[in-house]
Formats: structure tokens, sequence, C-alpha cells
């Protein structure tokens, strides 16, 4: 992402640029200087692809209004807003922590008492965006700030919600994505807390909880499939799985979260408070780096009951004490010792033969119901119903009674659109007449994410980097349009069943290529000589050594990398060259890897 702003600019007549803090797919983030009130500041700036964008900017001036208005402790204060040289900036606070992208760089991993307290703060900054109307859609550990004191404070409110409404489309980060943004679905507060719990997971574990090695493979993952337990994550497991549920239907909302984490917050002060001496040392397995499916720590999964209700835990042994002494004093049993306690001597009882004939009695009616509520009905074979349509479905179960209940849809690779992909129970089995057989549709193959970096590319190489993919693509002279921006004969933009620049399309599905006829009203097309991308592989690390900050800002852009510095002038982005780098230049690191560089 480039910017039209350099160091040592004026924006506004105001703000003077001092050093790049951070990049994330909604802004470029500047440590800038409030020539009017002499105070450090933020500067976010929207991504260069935007500038000029008209339906962008009219989005922009609505959220961006919107987002001025909010006032909490843990939501960065917007002190400004504006457009200049065809871009839209916010003008925040200046956060002096830092970004938890740069402190999960450079410390590692979180103390999970320490991301309670951080994702409480986080919860309630969102659940007071939310209850007035604004979602951010776009959370990830750049957009996450922290002040002098360590407070954490969410930023980008506005930008990624007017993003979202442009031709460039959705700008989540995919390694932070919800089930619903994988599915193209509409997103609500839900989406950010479920991003949430993706981004406290990794701050415990240091992973992200599905992310596979492509992002096509990713948003697949997110489909359908409960957060996994990790045995690093102990007080808040329950917490995170009922904020990380796939279903929205069943995932906390923000205030809900606010309320679960105050009490893990609280139970964990007190737990450290009250129990550090006397509570024996935690045996940590071997593996405890290792990510499982639940169930993986001795207890069952949540239901969907557990989830809405979070009552999974086990009895206190306080409340079995007050329990028991409940029982002793109600007199049903004699005070004393409850272990050598044993009944009293049999006396022949006169009402045994009474009590027999009405146990006999009981025992012939609940038979009689229980045939006429079906308990004896006859059973049948189950048959396979895999690969038919619905109807034909509905046809051979009918031959047995049995009844058949679709429970949900589901990607496939193996089998086609519309048709059953699994069922339950499995043919062979036996099943009652008037039972169900619960069975799910296949949606066809899963979505293929469109690479990102076709944008600017000409048609043939846009082409084949969509071609390695399992993609196809045209490129229409008819579909051009005039650019200032991007040379003539190179891609503006990607257009697919009405959406503009979607995320991820059907495998096998064509897509048409906007490309820019310039300043004239002449389409020309131009070949590129440069091997072609093949969407998001991994890339050579750029040389930064003795490059300044400008120059390495730009350079990481290009790579799209991640990196984290250290030494003098890191904390606050006031280090001018950078004097060595990890890993070497020339190196292949995955997208979005990241390098580390010592500065001065």
């Amino acid at each position: 992402m480039s910017s039209p702003f350099s160091i040592g600019d004026i924006v506004n007549g105001r703000y003077r640029l001092v050093a790049p803090i951070v990049s994330s797919p909604t802004a470029d983030v500047f440590r800038a200087d409030d020539l009017s009130l002499t105070r450090p500041v933020a500067i976010h700036v929207a991504p260069f692809s935007l500038h000029n964008d008209a339906v962008f900017l009219q989005a922009f001036r609505e959220e961006a209004t919107a987002a001025a208005a909010l006032n909490h402790p843990h939501v960065l204060r917007v002190y400004d807003w504006g457009e200049e040289a065809g871009g839209a900036y916010l003008v925040t606070e200046f956060p002096v922590g830092g970004t938890l992208r740069s402190v999960l760089d450079r410390d590692g991993l979180m103390d999970e008492s320490k991301v309670a307290l951080m994702g409480l703060e986080l919860a309630d900054g969102l659940a007071y965006a939310h209850a007035r109307g604004i979602v951010h859609g776009a959370l990830s550990p750049a957009t996450i700030h922290f002040d002098a004191d360590g407070r954490s404070k969410v930023a980008d409110f506005g930008f990624a919600t007017a993003i979202a409404k442009s031709h460039i489309g959705p700008s989540t980060d995919i390694r932070y994505a919800s089930p619903e943004q994988a599915q193209r679905l509409a997103v609500d507060g839900k989406t950010d807390v479920y991003t949430l719990a993706l981004i406290l997971f990794e701050a415990i574990t240091g992973s992200i909880p599905h992310e596979q090695s492509s992002p096509a493979e990713t948003l697949t993952a997110r489909i359908g499939t409960p957060l996994p337990s990790h045995p690093s994550i102990r007080s808040l497991d329950m917490v995170l799985a009922q904020a990380g549920a796939y279903d929205a239907k069943f995932r906390l909302d923000a205030a809900s979260l606010t309320t679960r984490l105050q009490a893990t917050v609280g139970a964990l002060s007190s737990s450290a408070t009250n129990t550090a001496s006397m509570a024996p040392a935690a045996v940590v397995p071997s593996d405890a780096a290792r990510v499982t499916k639940r169930p993986s720590l001795g207890f069952q999964a949540p239901t969907s009951s557990d989830v809405l209700t979070g009552e999974t835990a086990p009895v206190p042994p306080s409340t079995l004490i007050e329990g028991i002494e409940s029982v002793r004093s109600s007199g049903e049993v004699p005070m004393g010792d409850f272990e050598n306690y044993r009944p009293a001597a049999r006396r022949k009882r006169s009402w045994l033969r009474p009590a027999l004939a009405a146990t006999l009695f009981l025992v012939t009616v609940g038979l009689v119901g229980a045939y006429a509520t079906g308990m004896f009905k006859p059973a049948h074979t189950v048959p396979s119903v895999l690969g038919l349509t619905q109807q034909q479905a509905l046809s051979v179960v009918s031959d047995s009674n049995f009844k058949l209940e679709i429970t949900g849809h589901s990607f496939s690779t193996t089998v086609d659109d519309g048709l059953i992909a699994s069922q339950t129970p499995d043919a062979g089995t036996s099943l009652q007449e008037g039972e169900s057989l619960r069975v799910s549709i296949s949606q066809g193959a899963p979505p293929v994410a469109v690479p990102t970096n076709i944008i600017g590319m000409d048609c043939a190489s846009a082409t084949q980097a969509l071609v390695g993919v399992g993609l196809k693509a045209a490129c229409p002279s008819s579909a051009a349009v005039k650019s200032t921006k991007v040379p003539a004969g190179h891609v503006v933009k990607v257009t697919y069943d009405s959406q503009t620049n979607p995320a991820s399309v059907p495998k096998g599905a064509t897509v048409t290529l906007v490309l820019s006829r310039g300043n004239g009203s002449a389409t020309s097309t131009t070949t590129s000589t440069t091997q072609p991308s093949n969407g998001h592989a991994s890339r050579p690390v750029p040389n930064v050594v003795g490059k300044s900050r400008t120059q390495v800002f730009a350079l990481m852009h290009t790579a799209e990398l991640y990196f984290v510095t250290t030494g003098p002038g890191s904390n606050n982005g006031t280090w001018h060259t950078v004097v060595s780098q990890t890993p070497a230049p020339g190196t292949s690191i995955k997208w979005h890897g990241t390098v580390h560089m010592t500065v001065k």
C-alpha cells in the first residue's frame, strides 16, 4: 500500500508527517506533529488505490463523521479528518505504546491474564461502537494500539466500512476473516467478536486458528469449524469458544463478551492473590504447543446449549460442601459421619403386598404407553443417499418410513453442488421407523481467493496469476475505463457477478479484468516480460540495510511483508537507518511474513 504523502509533508497546513508507524489493509499510519496545538498525533491514510474514488470518498465522509463522535477509553479518539491530494485521512490521538502486531513480533506470547484484560478492554470498546451502529469489519493486531499506560484501543473505525463500499470491496486481512466474511455474507457486530477471539487466541498461543497454507484454504477452514482448544489456554477456553463460534446465532455479542471477560479477569485476579501459594505446580503437557480439535483437554466439546449458557465448568468444592450441610440440616439423614452411615435394620412391612401390586400396575401402564409412543417400532437398515438429490433421497428413505432432515450445507471437492455430501447415521446401521436420517447438502467446491496483487498488472500477467489459482479471466476492451492512476492496458479492478474486487469466487469461475485506457479514449494492451505472480506464494526479502525509514516502508509494502524494529528510536518511530536485518536479503519467506531489523 503506497501513500500520496511523504515524511516531512504538512497535511492540511497543520500536520507535519514525522515517521511511519504501521500499515494494515485499511490504512497507512504515520506519526505527525500537530503544529497548531503542538502535540503528537497519528494520521491514518486510506489506501492509494482509493484516491479520487468518488464512491469511497462519499462513504468515508459519512463514516468519519460517525467515528469522530465516538468517545470511549478503548477506542482510538478521532480528532480530525479530511481529504487532500485526492486521498482521505483521519487524525487521531498518538498511541505511544505501539500496536499489538509490533508487541507480538517483538515479545512473542502474552500471559493469559494480560490477554484477558486486553480482551475485556477491546470488547468494551467494540460494544460501545456497536451500540451506536458502527461495525469495524477489519480488526487485526495492526489496528489495535496501546497508550502510554498500556491500555488497548481499537483504531480505524470508519475506514473499513467505507472501503467495503468502494470498488476495492472488503479490506479484511484474510487471516482474521470470519466465517460470514469467508462466505461473502452480511456482517454485523458479531463479526468483530469472532475476529477478536482469533486475535486473543494468537496472543496466547502464537498461532492463528485455522490458518492454512493459502488464503482459499484458510477461508474454507473457517466455515463450520469450531475454534480449537490449546493447552496454553485455560481460564479463557470456554469464553473464546463462545466468542469464536462459527455460527453467529450461537456467538457472543460484544456486550456479552465484555460481561464474560469481566468475570474471568476477576477470577484470575482472585486466584492469583488467594491460591498462588497453595496450588500444586501445573503439569504442562509435552506437546503444549499443539493445537487440537475439541475435545482435547478432558472435557466434552460445547454443545449449542453450552455455547449459549457457558455452564460446563465442574461444580466448585465449596458448592458441594454447602449442599452437604443443607442435607444435614434438613434432617433427611442422621447428622454425623457420612462415610460410615448405614441404614437401620429392616423391619417387616405390612404394606409390602399393596406396594407390589401398585408397582405391577405402573409397569403395565408404562409398557402400554411405550407401545403407543412407538418405542417398539420396527427398525430397518439405513440406505446410502450420498450423491443423490434431495428428491431422490426422499424417495429412498420413504421405503423404510424414515424422515429426511437437512442439517446444513457444506463445501465439497468431490460432490457436486446440490447433492447430498454426508449423512448420519451411516449406511448399513440400524434406525427405527419414523426416525430422521440427517443429511448435509453440498455447495460444490470451496471458493477461491482472488489474488489481490493483480491490480496494476497487464492482462496477460493477471490472467496467468488467476489461472494459477484455478480461475479464468477475460479482458474485454468494452469494459476499459479511464484512469489517471493506472497505466493504459493494466488492471484497474476485477468484477464478477455484479461484485467488484470480490475476496473469493467459485473455483473455475471467469472474472472480468477491467483495464485502464489511460487519460485518453483508446484502449491499449501491454505484455509484461516479468514472471507473473502466482497468488500469495513465498517472496524474497528485500535488502533494507542502510535504507531510511521511508525507503523501508516502501520496500516492505511492495514485497507485502511485515517488519519489526529494535534499537534506538524503534519504540517511537524516530530511527533513521537500518543497521542489520533477519532473514538475509533474497531469502524466501511466506506472504505477510515478518522481517526483523536492527535500527539506529
